[in-house]
């Protein structure tokens, strides 16, 4: 009798325990999901800090692209992959109560005018007399170049036209590698920021294409101005080099303001960020073909 209850109360053990482990499992899961992705390219191709990583900085993502499934999520990304880094900067001007933070300084004939800078997600509703900057990063070396076109209600587009490279911005450099932060207008330009402003009535958005390639392309030669892109080369280049894109929020990470690291960094160029510094806000992981541009699209709407 005492082997039978002895086996008994065995059984019920391996079976608490079972039901146990399959709870904490789906509980882990969830969990993850509720995190989301922790995107490692961007961070693990920047040099290394001594610095401690901030608390206080976030550095997990979560989906936002409703074809990626939670099981995606935990996928790592394959060899054809490719990441883009994106943190889209909101300027509002600096009253006289705010506490001390790091500013961007517009220098105007009368005085200087200061802008704290606070993230916003992609694709996030704006404001028509928002004032807005652009920070890019990609881990792999190249080149970056960066079209605006209007876009209006009926989803036609306008005129395509090249803001990125200008010889007012970095001489024209255009290079990108694992922690070189791209900011534009730079900090430098007058003014160091974009405002959205609508044409006509029916503008809804600016539609930014975003393209890193490993050599320069031919002719995309910088000027001080914009300068207008084929329309024909530009519906080839969407067509070969945009793959299936996924875009990842930073968690938590919306409003948070501009840090010392990141001014430098984007400034002169003189420093790279960390693998300790801010993460982007924005990942666009695309499924490219290996040794050709990657092609991202980012629209900045505007409220109506």
């Amino acid at each position: 009798m005492k082997c039978i209850k002895l086996g008994i109360r065995l059984l019920v053990s391996i079976v608490i325990g079972a039901v146990c482990w399959i709870c904490f499992e789906a509980s882990g899961q969830q969990q993850d999901q509720t995190r989301g992705l922790h995107v490692k390219k961007i961070e693990e191709t920047r040099p290394a800090s001594n610095n401690p990583t901030d608390p206080n900085q976030p550095r997990t993502y979560r989906s936002m692209t409703s074809t990626a499934s939670s099981s995606d999520l935990r996928k790592p990304s394959s060899a054809t992959d490719a990441v883009i880094g994106v943190t889209l900067w909101r300027l509002l001007a600096v009253k006289a109560t705010d506490s001390p933070g790091v500013r961007i300084l517009e220098h105007k004939s009368s005085k200087n005018v200061e802008w704290a800078a606070q993230r916003v997600e992609a694709e996030a509703l704006l404001n028509e007399g928002d004032r807005v900057r652009l920070g890019i990063e990609s881990p792999s070396t190249g080149y970056l170049y960066v079209i605006d076109r209007e876009q209006y209600a009926d989803g036609s587009t306008g005129d395509p036209y090249l803001i990125f490279p200008t010889t007012r911005t970095r001489g024209g450099d255009n290079s990108v590698a694992g922690g070189r932060v791209i900011e534009f207008p730079a900090q430098e330009d007058e003014p160091p920021y974009f405002v959205l402003t609508r044409s006509r009535a029916e503008h809804v958005a600016e539609l930014l294409v975003i393209i890193v390639a490993p050599k320069p392309l031919e002719g995309l030669q910088p000027s001080s101005e914009p300068i207008k892109v084929s329309t024909e080369n530009l519906a080839i280049w969407e067509k070969d080099w945009g793959g299936a894109t996924e875009r990842f929020e930073l968690e938590g990470g919306g409003g948070l303001s501009y840090t010392n690291a990141e001014k430098v960094a984007g400034g002169t160029g003189s420093r790279m960020l960390t693998q300790s510094d801010p993460l982007p806000q924005s990942i666009f992981r695309v499924n490219a073909k290996p040794g050709v541009p990657v092609l991202i699209k980012l629209v900045l709407r505007i409220a109506r």
